[in-house]
Order: C-alpha cells, then sequence, then structure tokens
C-alpha cells in the first residue's frame, strides 16, 4: 500500500487547514495508524512514496539499516614539559619548553595554541599562551623567586583532542649562600686558583618581590575598580600587591604616582612603577618586571599579564 502522507499518531487533525485540500484526504492519524499497523502484518513492510514527482519509492524493513553514519574519531593528542626539572637561583632566567604531538604516529602538531598555568594556593591559573613552531614545540623565559610548578593544557580542535601535560615542570630555587660563606669560598678560589660561580641573591629587594607577587596574579580578570584578590584594575593591582609586603600605597594612578619617588626612564628596576600620562592625569599604571616588560591589568576583557612597554612616553616613580 502506498501511503500519500505520514501524520503523527495522537496529533489532533489541523482543522483550519489550507482550503485547497481535499477535506477527504485529510485522514484521521489514529486510521492511518491502524491501515499501516494492518499492512505490515500482511507483509512486514512500509511502502513510501517520494515527493511528489519521483517514481522511486523507498521500502523499509527489518533488514533495512538506518543508523546514522558513523562521525570520524579525533586525533589523540600528547603533551609534554620536555625541561620538567630545573634548579636555578632565584630571579635568574630559565627556558621552560612544551611539546605538542599526535599520541599514535608522534607527528609534531604546529601552529596550536598551548596554555601554560602555574600553581598557586587557590589552584592551577592560566598566565600565558603559546602557539607551536613547526616542530610542535613551544617555549617561555621564566624568572622565579621561589619553587614553582608550571603545567600546560592544549583546549583541543575540531579534529584534535584536548590534552593536558603528562608531566609538571618544577622550578627548584637555590637558597641564597649567606655572605660570609661567599667570602669564604672566594679565599678558597683564590687558593686553589679554581674559579667561583656567582650566586644571584639580588631576589630578596622589595621591588624583585612585587613582580613576583605581580606574577601570581597572572590570569586573573581586570574589572574596573576591582582590588583583588580575584580581579583587578591597574591600581588595584599595585595597591594589593604592595600591601603583601607591607607598604602602604594609595588607591588611584594619581595619588600613586604623587607618592613614589620618581626617577628617571634610565634607572628603573625591577618593582618600580610605570605610570602613563602626565601629572595630575595619570590614566594607566603597571609594575616593571625587567627587560622593558611590566605586569599590569590593562583593561575590560582581559587579565593580569606580562606585556610590553608600548612607549616611550612614561614616567617612573619607586616605592619606598
Amino acid at each position: 500500500m502506498a501511503v500519500s502522507g505520514v501524520a503523527l499518531a495522537g496529533c489532533a487533525p489541523d482543522t483550519n487547514a489550507d482550503a485547497a485540500f481535499d477535506e477527504a484526504s485529510n485522514t484521521a492519524p489514529m486510521t492511518l495508524a491502524t491501515q499501516i499497523g494492518s499492512r505490515l502484518a500482511v507483509d512486514g513492510a512500509i511502502q513510501v512514496a517520494s515527493v511528489a514527482g519521483s517514481g522511486s519509492t523507498t521500502v523499509l524493513d527489518a533488514t533495512t539499516d538506518i543508523s546514522a553514519p558513523t562521525l570520524s574519531s579525533k586525533v589523540d593528542v600528547g603533551l609534554r614539559v620536555t625541561n620538567p626539572e630545573v634548579t636555578v637561583n632565584a630571579n635568574e632566567p630559565v627556558n621552560i619548553g612544551f611539546s605538542l604531538y599526535d599520541e599514535q604516529t608522534k607527528a609534531p602538531l604546529a601552529d596550536q595554541l598551548i596554555k601554560v598555568q602555574v600553581k598557586l594556593p587557590t589552584g592551577w591559573a592560566t598566565f600565558l599562551h603559546l602557539t607551536t613552531d613547526d616542530r610542535g614545540q613551544a617555549s617561555y623565559t621564566a624568572r622565579v623567586l621561589t619553587t614553582t610548578n608550571v603545567t600546560a593544557i592544549f583546549d583541543g580542535t575540531d579534529s584534535l583532542q584536548s590534552a593536558h601535560s603528562e608531566n609538571d615542570a618544577t622550578l627548584t630555587v637555590r637558597p641564597p649562600v649567606p655572605a660570609q660563606a661567599s667570602r669564604q669560598a672566594v679565599r678558597s678560589a683564590v687558593e686553589v686558583e679554581t674559579p667561583v660561580v656567582s650566586v644571584n641573591v639580588g631576589a630578596n629587594t622589595i621591588g624583585e618581590k612585587a613582580v613576583y607577587l605581580a606574577s601570581l596574579q597572572a590570569g586573573k580578570p581586570y574589572i574596573y575598580g576591582a582590588e583583588g584578590p580575584n580581579s583587578f584594575d591597574c591600581s588595584g593591582l599595585v595597591q594589593y600587591v604592595y600591601k603583601q609586603l607591607g607598604k602602604s600605597v594609595p588607591r588611584t594612578t594619581d595619588q600613586q604616582y604623587a607618592a613614589t619617588t620618581h626617577i628617571s626612564q634610565y634607572n628603573k628596576a625591577p618593582g618600580d612603577l610605570i605610570f602613563f600620562g602626565t601629572p595630575g592625569n595619570i590614566y594607566h599604571v603597571g609594575i616593571y618586571a625587567g627587560d622593558g616588560k611590566m605586569w599590569v591589568a590593562p583593561h575590560s576583557g582581559d587579565v593580569v599579564k606580562l606585556q610590553t612597554i608600548y612607549t616611550t612616553s612614561y614616567m617612573v616613580g619607586r616605592v619606598a
């Protein structure tokens, strides 16, 4: 039996149907269902007429395969830290690398975004985005003042599975060498004519501690008027960081500029404040991190991050 139309069983017939349709063909749903059921009982198949104008029909029976097409599976991805165990002096630069690859073939995955995370007391926080090169690798230069754990995640794509680094990087900071021990080492070196390796102990300055504390806020959102600990605006970040170091810093950028010791750009040091604008009209501030960069809460829609000082028109203030 060829069925000219199919109605859903249990639905009421449309009493407002277009007059162009013959009312006699508006078959009651339950009657149609009964007719189909009877036909199934006779020969086990339903013949459904195709769209008008086509002469072909489709037969559905118990052997017809109507399963959904098989979706192609995503590629399993591997991600790891290439140098997971590193021992450094405080604030000493060290390169941390990551490798992203096809788990099965080990082929590198290029031009993919990796999120770098640091472990904070409250959990892991993303502070940096890296893109893999043609070898599937990415890296960045880290400076830490205390032992720090770093990891990476890959969010995946339409064809690649997401992944978490199979290992974490542990950046272990050597304890500072007491001054007296350093002098004794120098004397011993002279006596045996062996060179002495200098130890960086400058990380004990207030400014360098401020840089480290600012780095721990990486990834937290900018919200105008926010003073931490979960979100910041630019001057709120400065005030929060120095408050942790026992320093009382005013709240607004103009007040902060007025309260700091003003120095030249050429004499700036890590921890100094970078002010943008003019006295009485300071509109932005960041914490100098060295190498022409600063930690800053940039603007709405962004997060606390390490940013290059983008202009030569700025002023420098030092927290006393």
